[in-house]
């Protein structure tokens, strides 16, 4: 059973998609017998069904029969999950009660949007991949198939069909505008560190592992010009190149940056380097922000973190307000070991247990974060949160929202052509398809693109991504 702070939580969400309105909807949600109950000031109110325990454990476990129904633009199939109380009939069965203030939904749109927004599944013990991250085929949105559909946002759009168009025709909204975010990781700051190491990439790689004439021809001029300037370095451009297509569209890029020094595991480049300090200032004059791209072992450790995050702002010179993880390593789960027995009220000896690795959204309160980005599946692109808008994290442990905004990621570029091994094409229909869902429900697309899968062979995924954005 959802307690009052997660129903609350989740209608704030699904009310602020579905009925944007200024000023907002004043409303008190209530729990009712089989439902819940939303009453709006001026006299009128929502029931919506809500699943009872077995039904919402059925669910969670991927054992629900849902119903489909299409979208609100009809362009797609969503499932929805009903109480078994409720008609099994596939029409929508939303109808207005005999004295016309009161919507019933049959539906559950509550339970299955807290379990995608508060991210329940990823508290519970099972399987991780090689990086610790809970991976995509354990979730519920690859057990019923809606990885590709933001399920919270497209619930909303249902809701706000049928408060429009059966209950309150005249109520007058004001509709998000949908923005595309382009957002960066700079694993890499350069493709060159000296001619050896150069020399390796551009025979080795190029020649012989991609057997083209024309990178090793591309690469030996990326070399020259970076032995004359380490600020022509190819992957300093490449973010050069990012700054101005974003500038040039007014869209609000990020560029997360790692902050780690040399010696320091997957140190791929040092912070205190004039380099970093140069893109940097690069990113900040396009008016552009700087986030922090927290190590690999960063995920877990409150040191590691804030120590990575004081180092980025004193390059910096200002607050580093926004994150996301390297390797998009997440992890809800506290690891524990064993701190011997003690006795309790000179009673019972009970095993006392101490957290050795707190959660990463502790990790990120401790550190004061604001903004995270890290949500998406590396495996797969689509919508690991049920939703495309921004939203508060939700603190499972002490069931309370946190001072923490997730702004979800919908694609990455590596998950196309290293995970999913798709071509051009195919990966040109599932962006655009991606694409279109965010604005169908008022969301922002995310996407992240690496510095250095701008250029060589990579370049054709890069300018198919600029062409449908």
């Amino acid at each position: 059973m959802l307690s009052h702070n997660a129903l609350q939580y989740t209608l704030n969400h699904l009310l602020a998609v579905a009925l944007p309105t200024e000023p907002a909807l004043d409303c008190r949600v209530e729990r009712a017998d089989g439902g819940v109950n939303v009453r709006f000031a001026g006299g009128w109110s929502l029931r919506i069904a809500l699943l009872g325990d077995d039904e919402a454990r059925a669910l969670a476990t991927g054992e629900a029969a849902p119903v489909m129904l299409s979208t609100a633009d009809g362009r797609e199939q969503v499932p929805l999950f009903r109480p078994a109380s409720g008609s099994a009939s596939a029409t929508p069965g939303v109808r207005v009660s005999p004295d016309g203030h009161e919507l019933c939904v049959p539906y559950d749109l509550v339970t299955p949007s807290f379990l995608m927004l508060s991210r329940w599944e990823e508290y519970q013990e099972s399987p991780r991949d090689q990086h610790n991250r809970f991976p995509y085929v354990s979730g519920i949105a690859a057990q019923y198939g809606f990885i590709h559909l933001p399920l919270v946002d497209e619930y909303a759009m249902l809701l706000r069909q049928w408060v429009t168009e059966i209950l309150r025709p005249d109520i007058t909204l004001c509709p998000r505008i949908p923005k595309v975010v382009p957002t960066h990781d700079i694993d890499q700051l350069c493709r060159f560190t000296g001619t050896m190491q150069a020399c390796k990439s551009i025979f080795g790689r190029d020649l012989l592992i991609n057997r083209s004439l024309d990178l090793v021809r591309n690469s030996w001029e990326e070399f020259r010009c970076w032995r004359e300037n380490p600020q022509q370095d190819p992957y300093i451009l490449a973010v050069e190149e990012l700054v101005n297509r974003a500038r040039s569209r007014h869209e609000e890029a990020v560029f997360f940056l790692k902050a780690q020094t040399k010696g320091e595991y997957d140190c791929t480049y040092d912070v205190n380097d004039a380099l970093v300090a140069h893109i940097v200032k690069m990113i900040r004059d396009a008016g552009m922000e700087v986030g922090l791209h927290g190590s690999y072992r960063s995920y877990d450790s409150p040191e590691i973190y804030c120590a990575e995050k004081d180092r980025l702002e004193a390059v910096a010179g200002t607050a580093v307000q926004s994150g996301r993880q390297h390797f998009l390593r997440f992890n809800l789960l506290k690891n524990y070991v064993n701190a011997g027995f003690s006795s309790y009220g000179g009673q019972d000896s009970r095993l006392m247990m101490e957290i050795t690795h707190p959660s990463t959204l502790e990790v990120w309160q401790a550190a004061c974060l604001r903004d995270d980005y890290t949500l998406g599946y590396a495996e797969q692109p689509g919508f690991r949160c049920g939703t495309c808008h921004p939203y508060p994290l939700y603190d499972l442990v002490n069931d309370t929202p946190t001072n923490i905004l997730e702004h979800p990621l919908i694609l990455m570029d590596g998950t196309l052509f290293d995970y999913l091994k798709l071509g051009l094409e195919e990966s040109g229909e599932l962006i655009t398809r991606l694409r279109n869902r965010c604005r169908a429900v008022e969301g922002d697309f995310v996407y992240l693109w690496h510095n250095h899968t701008v250029g060589r062979n990579y370049r054709g995924f890069y300018e198919m991504m600029d062409a449908i954005m």
